[in-house]
């Protein structure tokens, strides 16, 4: 298989997330969130892409496309990275307006705190 750039990675996602219904959108939202925000999502079809192997049914073009993603996503810098999500923005405002939204309740992680601030007491 040949490689190809980095570039051409994001070329390639930003045009199919041009072709992709909204349901499809709304299923990359929570992948491409873990990946920006190191959350682990637990339901749908991020569970479904990543049991997926050689005795399942052909993956749909989708699930071949978000396996690719997740694969290029891993070897993106910084600026990639942040340049993939820009093109995302000025694609669809109303899904980087879900993503930030996902990205914000995905940030608090402290079980030791409420939403007052005060610490919860532990058994």
């Amino acid at each position: 298989m040949t490689n190809i750039s980095s570039e051409a990675q994001i070329r390639y996602l930003i045009q199919w997330f041009t072709e992709w219904s909204e349901l499809q959108r709304s299923d990359f939202l929570p992948i491409l969130a873990e990946k920006y925000s190191n959350k682990v999502y637990v339901n749908g079809i991020v569970n479904h892409i990543s049991a997926v192997n050689c005795q399942d049914k052909p993956m749909s073009l989708f699930e071949c496309r978000i396996k690719l993603f997740k694969e290029w996503f891993a070897h993106w810098n910084p600026e990639q990275k942040e340049g993939f999500l820009k093109k995302l923005t000025d694609i669809d405002p109303s899904f980087a307006e879900k993503l930030n939204a996902e990205l914000q309740n995905g940030v608090t992680n402290d079980e030791n705190h409420n939403t007052n601030g005060e610490e919860l007491l532990e058994d």
